[in-house]
């Protein structure tokens, strides 16, 4: 087994940050996806094509026995594919599932605890109910992929693209996140004790931090994260609970905090460039408001 260090295993992170970065500002998104036209049936291979195209389909469950063999047979240098399969209900709990394309597959209430998904595509996956409790997520793509009702409690997700995923209910209490979130639904979601700030000591591509732009985060408990410049400009962070939530720093441009908890939250250097705290509750309990850039474009209830 090859011994990764500290230092090449963050080498490699940065530079799935960087890659990953890059394909979710150039790739378009669900509006502008392109229309695939299907394929004419002009001759006997095409419809061999075709039969195999509908074994893969997700309507063809895998074995426990069947996914590891995908997974130890795949090519020297190549990803495991198993995407389009049902692995709903299954325990997959530690397996490594290293690099594997998961596209449009489902894992609905499967148990994926400890598993390794490090740098998996699981764009269009979904995942409800599943259990990734101390999961491996790093260098992931989650695009689109739903996490409704998921567990992942403690898991990592650091350089994971999460773009427009659903995770309302999901529980990412004590969870690493660095990633880009922009539009994705966590309403209901469970963040408490989340550790989604920028790490100052680990800066040499850029600022690498979470991005929550225009992500819903209604009714969220972010209590006591860990939100050092996170981005939250035009988030929707209506009655989440923000209490001992760490902002400074952080990007609160013309976000929506109307009858938000924010006690004892603190917005030292926080951008609040119209940012609406109308309703919010403990207001006077913040800390650094006073610091805070932009304060007096934000909106407060009136004194």
């Amino acid at each position: 087994m090859t011994t990764v260090t500290h230092t090449s295993r963050s080498a490699i992170l940065r530079h799935i940050a960087s890659a990953n970065l890059l394909v979710a500002l150039a790739l378009p998104g669900p509006a502008h996806a392109t229309t695939r036209l299907p394929l004419p049936l002009v001759s006997s291979p095409s419809i061999v094509a075709a039969r195999r195209e509908a074994a893969d389909s997700p309507t063809v469950r895998l074995t426990l026995e069947q996914v590891k063999a995908k997974l130890s047979g795949a090519a020297q240098g190549s990803a495991p594919d198993l995407a389009n399969v049902d692995l709903s209900g299954l325990d997959l709990t530690g397996i490594d599932f290293k690099r594997a394309s998961l596209t449009g597959s489902r894992l609905v209430e499967s148990k994926l605890i400890g598993a390794n998904l490090f740098s998996c595509d699981l764009t269009d996956a979904v995942l409800t109910g599943a259990d990734l409790s101390r999961a491996n997520l790093d260098g992931t793509v989650l695009r689109r992929a739903d996490f409704q009702r998921a567990n992942l409690e403690g898991a990592s997700l650091f350089a994971t693209i999460i773009e427009a995923a659903d995770l309302r209910g999901a529980n990412l209490s004590g969870t690493r996140i660095i990633g880009y979130l922009r539009s994705a639904k966590l309403a209901g979601a469970k963040l408490v004790n989340a550790n989604a700030g920028a790490d100052p000591g680990n800066q040499s591509m850029g600022v690498m931090r979470a991005t929550f732009v225009s992500a819903d985060l209604t009714g969220a408990d972010l209590s006591g994260a860990n939100l050092f410049k996170a981005d939250f400009s035009h988030a929707k962070l209506t009655r989440a609970r923000l209490q001992n939530v760490n902002l400074s720093n952080a990007e609160l441009v013309q976000a929506d905090l109307t009858k938000a908890d924010v006690t004892g939250a603190k917005l030292a250097k926080a951008d609040l460039y119209g940012a609406d705290f109308t309703g919010a509750v403990g207001v006077a309990k913040i800390q650094g408001l006073d610091q805070a850039r932009n304060r007096d474009k934000a909106i407060f209830d009136a004194k």
